[in-house]
C-alpha cells in the first residue's frame, strides 16, 4: 500500500510547522509532553501515520450479496457489489450465479455467507437438500474465484470465527439437540478442515440461532430459541481442545430469544447484547466476566423507540441488531405499525446502557442481514419496495460523527420481485487484510 500524497503533505507541514516553533524557543528536546520539542514532533506524526494506516486497512470494499431465483429457470449463487469508501455501494458487481443443484454449489436456498476477518474469503452454507460448505475469493483485481466445495457437517445454519481468521465456529441443526462443530481455515489456500476433538463438537440445544466469540476471555457464546432450555449457552475455553459449561447450564434469558443472529459482543467493554421477543423492550443486554459469568444489565431490557410494535420477519435467523467496530453506538432494524425502521442507539460507556437518538429513518418492506462494515463508514441491509416498484433493493447509511445519512446510491436495485433474485444475507468485505 502507498501513502497518499495527502498523508505526505500534512506529514509535511507537521514537520514545517515544528521546525518553525524551534526557531522561536528552545524546547525540552525529550520531554513529549512540551508541544515544541522534538520528541513531541516525532510522536504526533508518527500518531498521524498510525491513525492514518489503520483507517485504510479497514475500508471497505465491497459486499456480497446470496441470491435465489425462485421461477424458472431457478437459480442461486453470488454477486459481489463494489463498495467506494466515500460514495457507499456501486451498482457495479461481479457474480457467480448458476444453476440450482443439491450436488454442490450453489446448492438451491443458499442459507448463509460470511467473511472470516483479515480475508477477503466468502464462505457459504449452500442450504437444505445439498448441505455444503463452499469458499470463494474475491481478489484484489475484484475476481471472484471457487477455491473449495464440501460436504458441509449435518446442516450447517449460522457461523462465528476467532478474531485471527483461522478457525470457524458454526451450528449443526441437523442434531438432536443442536451442535457447534469446529472447523481450521488456512489463510493462504482459503480451505476448510473440520476439527472435532475433545470437547468439540458440543451441544447447545434446540435451533441455535448465533455463535459469538470474546477471543481476549477465551469464550463461545450461543443463543437457543425453542424448547428449554432456551437462553444463552457459554462455554470457556479451558485448553486447545477442552471446554467446560460456565454455571454448569445455559444462561436462562427472561424472554424468548427472537430467533435473529444477533448476539453481539463488545469485547474491550465485556458487553453482550442479544434481542428478545419482548413486545416492547426487544434488547437485553449483560455484563460478563473474565470467566464467562453474566448479569444482566440494571437498566435492561431496552427499547428503541416509543412507538415499537414489532420486530422485522425472522428471515435465516438474519441480523436485525449490529454494533459500530469502537463500541458506542448501535443500529437496529424494527417496526412501527405498517412501518419499518433504522433506528441509531448510543451504548453508554458507564452502564452499557443503550440510549436513543433522534437518528431514525424510514427504511424498506422487511428489511434484514443489518451489517455495520469494519471502517464503521457504511451500515447495509436488504429489503424489497413491496406494491411501489416491486423490487428487491440494498439499502445503506453513511454513519460519521454520530450522525446517519441515507447513502449516496441508496437504494441499489437488486432485481425486480416478480420472476427475479431474492436477496437472502449479505457480509460485507474490507479493502485491506493483512
Amino acid at each position: 500500500m502507498t501513502v497518499r500524497s495527502q498523508f505526505i503533505s500534512r506529514a509535511f507541514f507537521i514537520t514545517i510547522l515544528f521546525a518553525f516553533a524551534f526557531q522561536c524557543k528552545m524546547p525540552e528536546l525529550n520531554n513529549p509532553g512540551d508541544p515544541l520539542s522534538e520528541e513531541f514532533a516525532k510522536q504526533s506524526v508518527f500518531a498521524e501515520f498510525v491513525r492514518y494506516f489503520l483507517q485504510e486497512k479497514a475500508l471497505p470494499d465491497a459486499l456480497a450479496v446470496i441470491l435465489v431465483k425462485s421461477s424458472v429457470p431457478y437459480e442461486t449463487g453470488l454477486r459481489v457489489y463494489r463498495v467506494d469508501n466515500e460514495r457507499g455501494v456501486i451498482d457495479d458487481y461481479v457474480s457467480d450465479v448458476r444453476t440450482a443443484t443439491t450436488a454442490a454449489f450453489p446448492g438451491c436456498t443458499p442459507y448463509r455467507i460470511g467473511v472470516p476477518p483479515h480475508s477477503r474469503d466468502i464462505i457459504t452454507f449452500t442450504g437444505s437438500l445439498s448441505e455444503r460448505v463452499v469458499v470463494h475469493r474475491y481478489g484484489t483485481d475484484r475476481t471472484l474465484n471457487l477455491l473449495q466445495d464440501q460436504p458441509g457437517i449435518g446442516n450447517p445454519r449460522v457461523m462465528g470465527f476467532s478474531e485471527d481468521g483461522m478457525t470457524m465456529y458454526h451450528t449443526n441443526t441437523a442434531a438432536n439437540p443442536g451442535t457447534i462443530t469446529r472447523w481450521n481455515r488456512d489463510p493462504v489456500s482459503g480451505f476448510l478442515a473440520p476439527n472435532n476433538v475433545g470437547s468439540y463438537p458440543y451441544a447447545v440445544g434446540c435451533s441455535p440461532v448465533a455463535v459469538k466469540l470474546s477471543d481476549s476471555d477465551g469464550i463461545i457464546f450461543s443463543a437457543t430459541s425453542t424448547l428449554p432450555p432456551i437462553g444463552i449457552n457459554i462455554l470457556k475455553k479451558t485448553g486447545p481442545d477442552s471446554l467446560t459449561l460456565v454455571g454448569g447450564a445455559p444462561f436462562t434469558t427472561p424472554d424468548n430469544p427472537s430467533g435473529h443472529e444477533n448476539l453481539c459482543i463488545i469485547e474491550s467493554k465485556r458487553l453482550l447484547y442479544s434481542t428478545s421477543a419482548n413486545a416492547t423492550s426487544p434488547i437485553y443486554g449483560y455484563r460478563y466476566d473474565s470467566s464467562g459469568f453474566l448479569s444482566i444489565l440494571p437498566n435492561s431490557p431496552f427499547s428503541p423507540d416509543s412507538s415499537y410494535s414489532n420486530h422485522v420477519p425472522v428471515a435465516n435467523s438474519t441480523t436485525s441488531f449490529a454494533i459500530d467496530p469502537t463500541g458506542n453506538y448501535a443500529a437496529f432494524l424494527y417496526a412501527t405499525g405498517a412501518t419499518y425502521n433504522i433506528r441509531l442507539l448510543i451504548v453508554d460507556n458507564t452502564t452499557g446502557s443503550l440510549l436513543q437518538t433522534n437518528q431514525k429513518f424510514t427504511v424498506g418492506n422487511g428489511p434484514k442481514s443489518l451489517q455495520w462494515d469494519k471502517s464503521g463508514k457504511f451500515i447495509y441491509f436488504v429489503s424489497d419496495t413491496g406494491g411501489t416498484t416491486n423490487n428487491y433493493q440494498i439499502e445503506y447509511f453513511k454513519f460519521s460523527d454520530g450522525m446517519l445519512s441515507k447513502g449516496e446510491n441508496s437504494p441499489i436495485t437488486i432485481s425486480a420481485i416478480t420472476n427475479g433474485y431474492a436477496p437472502q444475507v449479505i457480509s460485507p468485505i474490507q479493502k485491506y487484510y493483512h
